[in-house]
């Protein structure tokens, strides 16, 4: 029984360390839902500008979190060639 315990500690210390879960925010962020317009776009142009500001920022938040998870995974080990 002391064998197999011990044979069991060896092999465990010989795993490889879990890799790290990439970053939580960076995971929010790529699953963000798209904004829905509202009807007002089609009449309004202020609306319209309004919707297209909210569509540029939510594009630039997901490729920032797209190419810090892309650099995450290249760290890990990945062979991926990362923007920026």
């Amino acid at each position: 029984m002391k064998r197999a315990i011990v044979l069991c500690l060896a092999v465990a210390g010989c795993a490889s360390k879990p890799l790290p879960f990439p970053p939580r925010a960076d995971v929010v962020a790529m699953t963000e839902a798209k904004p829905k317009p509202g009807a007002d776009v089609l009449t309004d142009p202020a609306a319209n500008d309004r919707y297209n500001s909210v569509l540029e920022a939510r594009g630039d938040r997901l490729y920032a979190a797209g190419v810090r998870l892309c650099r995450f995974f290249r760290d890990t080990g990945m062979d991926v060639d990362c923007p920026g």
